[in-house]
């Protein structure tokens, strides 16, 4: 009888695996906040939403790059999660002169909504990818 490692081809299969679930995931997750972001104007928010899976680390991250996401999800001003926000209003004016003054904005969560309501179905996705390679 002879000993033969598979143990680094089993290795990769599983880190495949876990990749195809992993993008599976986060493409679910990502089609989710789509739908629950707020629209304004230019609908940039939206339109800048993706996912990123970083293959060596085995982490998939849903968000965006429009800097002004994080004051939707978490809200400005008095309105901002845990009273995070200044107090008192304030005068700000728009790119295109117009001036405003408010106390704030409340939250509109998208991306945190968005993970939690698909959690099992995240984790149905991965151990399906996992579950997939007994054959």
């Amino acid at each position: 009888m002879k000993f033969v490692d598979n143990s680094t081809t089993v290795k990769r299969e599983l880190e495949r695996a876990a990749i195809r679930g992993l993008i599976k995931a986060a493409m679910l997750v990502e089609a989710q906040a789509v739908l629950l972001v707020p629209v304004g104007e230019t609908g940039d928010l939206r339109g800048s939403i993706s996912y990123k899976v970083n293959e060596s680390e085995l982490v998939a991250y849903v968000g965006t790059n429009c800097e002004y996401a994080i004051y939707v999800e978490f809200g400005t001003g008095e309105f901002a999660e845990n009273g995070n926000g200044r107090k008192g209003g304030w005068v700000y004016r728009t790119p295109k002169g117009e001036v405003y003054f408010t106390y704030g904005m409340p939250p509109q969560p998208y991306l945190r909504p968005a993970f939690r309501q698909n959690q099992k179905a995240i984790r149905d996705i991965l151990a399906d990818c996992l579950r997939d390679l007994g054959g």
